[in-house]
This record gives C-alpha cells, structure tokens and sequence, in this order.
C-alpha cells in the first residue's frame, strides 16, 4: 500500500504526491472527506432542473458546467438524453425548422441555380440551414448521377 499526501490508498503516487483519484479530486476542489455532490434525488432533480432552465434560456453548456462543477461533455451528454435544447440557436438566430426534411425538386432546383444569389439568401428562401444547402450543392455537384433532372 503506497502513500498519497491526502488519504491511504493502494493507488500509484503521481503530481504533487497525490494518486490519480486523489489528483482528480483535488482539481474539481473536493476535499477528502466531501461526498459526491448528487448523493439524493431530490438534489439531482433540482440540480437537473436548474441547468435545464439556463439551457433552455440560451446559456451555453461550458458557462453551465463550469459553475455546476461539471465536465462539459458530462453535461452535454446529459442534455442529449433529458432532450434539451437550448431556445435560440448560435449568434441569436432560432434553430432551423426543417433541418431534417428531404430534398423535394423545386427546392433542389432553387439551391443549385440561383447562382445570383448568395448561399446564405438561397438558405434563407428554402428556409433551411446555410451548411445545408451548402452541401447539398457541393455534393450534387460531384454527383456523377442527376436524380433531381436539373444539370
């Protein structure tokens, strides 16, 4: 059994003569002899509460997780399984409605013609993301066949 500075454990010393659990701890500021921070339900239903209303206000998950005391991939991970999204999508714009609705030929046609037009006004007109309509030309582009009869 080796020695950390903090407690007995048979893990290997490493840092600062701490082991690995105990390095762990002591970069998230838990001592010791704290206790894991959702130890009842009722504090995990209300933590879970809290950070879904700020990301549903528009928070971002680095600000919510840093003051939560959380990684950051733990929380968005989290998220993704409670459903949360936030309201306001990225720079203040409302997340696309139809990101996921398939390409009819009208709108086809009007993404790969207007050339006159930027990607963003195209994006805009179609009501669908600006990646989107960017790859859906940049991919019908090098498409050896033309299921959608415009080239």
């Amino acid at each position: 059994m080796s020695v950390c500075a903090v407690v007995w454990c048979d893990r290997v010393p490493v840092a600062r003569g701490l082991c690995m659990r105990c390095y762990a701890r002591y970069k998230r500021g838990i001592g010791p002899n704290e206790t894991r921070q959702y130890t009842t339900r009722e504090t995990k239903e209300r933590r879970r509460y809290e950070v879904t209303a700020r990301r549903e206000a528009g928070e971002s998950i680095a600000d919510i997780a840093a003051s939560v005391g959380v990684n950051e991939s733990t929380l968005g991970k989290w998220f993704g399984e409670w459903g949360v999204r936030p309201a306001v999508g990225k720079h203040g714009r409302s997340l696309a409605p139809n990101r996921w609705k398939p390409w009819a030929r009208e709108d086809a046609v009007v993404a790969y013609t207007r050339t006159d037009l930027p990607i963003a006004e195209r994006a805009a007109m179609l009501g669908r993301s600006y990646s989107g309509v960017a790859g859906f030309v940049r991919d019908y582009r090098q498409r050896s066949s033309d299921p959608y009869g415009i080239k």
